[in-house]
């Protein structure tokens, strides 16, 4: 990618892991969706949905239920709930103290695909 506006001509990554969830969900659903970043780390946590999650209470047991009324579909047709978003490099996404031994980062730094 080249961002003319600002001179950019390096490559966006987006480390995720399996607490990507809800706002920053759509947002790696969006980065992948799109090819604004390459995805490295674990599947997400899914939540592909929007903003209205409406609830209700059952009428015989008083319980209070939120659902979404809306079903997130990802690109490839897949459910994202249950799917979740599927990084474009998979590796064990746990943080390292010493970032040069992060599994995330070093693959991040080994990408050949652009």
């Amino acid at each position: 990618m080249d961002y003319h506006s600002i001179n950019f001509k390096g490559d966006i990554y987006l480390l995720i892991d399996k607490y990507v969830f809800s706002s920053a969900e759509k947002f790696a659903s969006f980065c992948k969706d799109t090819g604004f970043a390459t995805l490295i780390g674990e599947p997400t946590g899914g939540d592909r949905v929007f903003e209205t999650i409406p609830a209700m209470v059952l009428p015989n047991s008083g319980m209070a239920v939120r659902f979404s009324y809306e079903m997130g579909i990802n690109q490839n047709g897949t459910i994202n709930m249950e799917t979740k978003t599927i990084p474009d490099i998979v590796v064990d996404p746990t943080p390292h103290k010493n970032f040069r031994k992060d599994k995330c980062i070093k693959a991040a730094i080994k990408d050949k695909r652009h």
